[in-house]
């Protein structure tokens, strides 16, 4: 194991096939999980190709994509990013645009070029199964290789919540209608004031698209986020809690720090 992934490291085990990490702090957490995921990218560049990436954005990723971003861990000129989720009717300068999150917590540090960002259009509104589909040719004729993730408290993955979550799901891509739940975290993590004003829609890659990277690197810190975690460790497998789905992945790893373990340790 590295000297970063085991710095802070207090406990690890498996459920499933889903390798579990718990560490001492968020900054510990997010460290050693930019540590392994730089060396998936350089793994996949020794191959002589570029890395393709899908990115989470959200609060809960920061502090690992700070360390991720930090001069010389990461050959940037040789990565490809996909994100993961949009809402629909916002523009990429809206301060909750995901885009705009991506922009400025991974791309622009990195100085990734700009005709290396994939990114989804949330404010095309007129004809978003257009949109869908485009994005999903995309993501089909260059799958990425690695995932970056977050779960939700309602244990959702992507905007995959539980009403619309389908582990089978034909598409790639799709516009889903946000639960209450996961429209209520969105004015938790401070991205919008009311949860009158969070977006009732939002463009998401489903399930089947996010599981399509062979690499998956899940990053769950926060008290908000034991409930969701320990559901998905010790429940059932099935679309109530989406990220269950995770216990039957190889190559996954779930990040957590002591807030988000609480309910396990």
């Amino acid at each position: 194991m590295p000297p970063e992934v085991a710095t802070g490291l207090i406990a690890q085990w498996q459920v499933e096939r889903l390798r579990v990490r718990v560490y001492e702090s968020r900054q510990a957490l997010g460290r050693a999980a930019a540590a392994a995921v730089a060396e998936a990218i350089r793994a996949r560049q020794a191959e002589g190709r570029d890395a393709r990436l899908v990115f989470a954005a959200a609060p809960s990723q920061n502090e690992f994509l700070a360390a991720l971003v930090e001069p010389g861990r990461v050959d940037w000129s040789r990565v490809i990013a996909y994100h993961m989720d949009e809402y629909l009717g916002l523009d990429a300068l809206h301060p909750a645009s995901f885009r705009r999150y991506l922009c400025e917590h991974v791309f622009d540090p990195a100085g990734l070029a700009p005709e290396r960002r994939f990114l989804i259009p949330g404010e095309q509104t007129d004809r978003p199964g257009r949109v869908c589909l485009e994005y999903e040719e995309r993501l089909r004729v260059a799958p990425p290789d690695i995932l970056c993730a977050g779960v939700g408290e309602n244990g959702h993955l992507a905007f995959n919540d539980p009403p619309v979550a389908d582990f089978a799901d034909p598409l790639w891509v799709k516009v889903v209608r946000l639960d209450a739940t996961c429209r209520r975290q969105q004015v938790n993590d401070g991205c919008f004031p009311r949860i009158e004003d969070v977006p009732t829609h939002a463009y998401t890659l489903t399930i089947p698209a996010l599981l399509a990277a062979p690499v998956r690197s899940i990053v769950v810190p926060g008290p908000r986020k034991a409930a969701a975690v320990k559901t998905m460790l010790e429940g059932p497998i099935d679309e109530r809690c989406p990220a269950s789905i995770l216990r039957t992945t190889s190559d996954s790893t779930l990040w957590l720090d002591r807030d988000s373990a609480a309910g396990l340790l």
